[in-house]
């Protein structure tokens, strides 16, 4: 694991009181709530990024409509297999 490095941050008072109930309902230090609402952070700018990236591949080489009955077909009968 890394080095842990301490830093401090100034928030508003409201949002420190919602912190430190969130916190200590679900029993975690102020260091492990601000590491996963980190990882929490990046994984949301990722998933993002991702979009846009499929988004815009989908705006240089658009679906043509041949393509797009195929792939209807495929998956009226792929889940029509499946056991809802």
């Amino acid at each position: 694991m890394d080095r842990s490095v301490k830093f401090a941050v100034s928030i508003p008072e409201s949002e420190f009181e919602t912190l430190e109930e969130y916190r200590k309902k679900e029993g975690v230090s102020r260091s492990r709530l601000v590491l996963e609402a980190l990882r929490l952070w990046r994984e949301e700018k990722e998933r993002k990024r991702m979009i846009r990236l499929y988004q815009e591949g989908y705006r240089r080489v658009p679906e043509k409509v041949h393509e797009i009955g195929g792939w209807e077909k495929a998956s009226a009968e792929t889940f029509s297999q499946g056991d809802w």
